[in-house]
């Protein structure tokens, strides 16, 4: 039981990590595009 709960905990955390690191990806690129559609 212990060592389920911790696979899932694990799992969860690895979750959010990659959910923020993507959703902080798809900001930058959308900002970068909009500056390139405001400088040309």
């Amino acid at each position: 039981m212990s060592t389920t709960n911790k696979t899932n905990t694990w799992k969860l955390i690895l979750q959010l990590i990659v959910a923020a690191l993507s959703a902080i990806a798809t900001t930058l690129g959308v900002t970068s595009c909009m500056g390139a559609n405001v400088y040309f």
